[in-house]
């Protein structure tokens, strides 16, 4: 397998994180936007959305994080981290469909494509209306989290899941953007257990701010 990815953007550290979580085998190739290698047409070849991450596995080849999320579980479904049963699956769907939706696209994505993207990609100044929106967002989402994370180890329950996965990789560009992810003591609390994993820590770039994809 190969993953075309740029870290530290969450949407990338993500698959990278349970890639080596699940100890699989699977060569990890840098898509650099600010270099415009996500316009070669080679690469639109594979995702015509002209973003990133993509997974390529013996020809059949992947767009969406998420998505590659369940496909990488999938190859270890002794791991637990795509439930087995309806009611499971269906919880991890609704995170993963929350992450995107709104920790992603209206709030900590939001905050990271005006500070960051926009001046990866060339495409000017940030729009503070936006930065303002994606601050505001973020303490309404980041309650709920906080809210559903009570009481529990994990996002689901008891067992870790992908849906830690995606959530939990937008805590370091949070932190980074200044968010104030240390105002809600579940969601520190839970990120704590997910940096314990080695598979996670050994995921880790430094930067001093989240490069951004789609």
């Amino acid at each position: 397998m190969e993953l075309y990815v740029l870290p530290p953007s969450p949407r990338a550290f993500k698959v990278i994180a349970l890639k080596n979580h699940l100890g699989l085998d699977c060569e990890t190739r840098i898509v650099d936007l600010s270099k415009g290698d996500q316009l070669a047409p080679s690469y639109v070849a594979m995702n015509p959305n002209r973003k990133m991450p993509v997974l390529e596995d013996d020809g059949f080849v992947l767009w969406e994080s998420n998505a590659i999320l369940c496909y990488l579980a999938s190859k270890r479904p002794r791991s637990g981290l795509w439930p087995s049963d309806p009611r499971g699956q269906a919880d991890v769907l609704r995170w993963l469909a929350w992450e995107s939706a709104h920790w992603d696209a209206e709030s900590c994505g939001m905050v990271g494509y005006e500070r960051v993207s926009r001046g990866v990609l060339g495409l000017g100044p940030a729009e503070p209306a936006f930065i303002a929106r994606g601050e505001s967002n973020f303490a309404r989402f980041a309650a709920v989290l906080d809210q559903m994370l009570s009481g529990r180890r994990w996002l689901t329950g008891d067992a870790l899941t992908i849906a830690d996965f995606a959530v939990g990789a937008w805590i370091p560009s949070a932190q980074n953007l200044a968010l104030p992810v240390q105002n809600y003591p579940e969601i520190t609390r839970w990120y704590a257990g997910l940096e314990s994993l080695p598979g996670w820590r050994a995921s880790m770039v430094p930067a001093p701010g989240a490069r951004e994809s789609g």
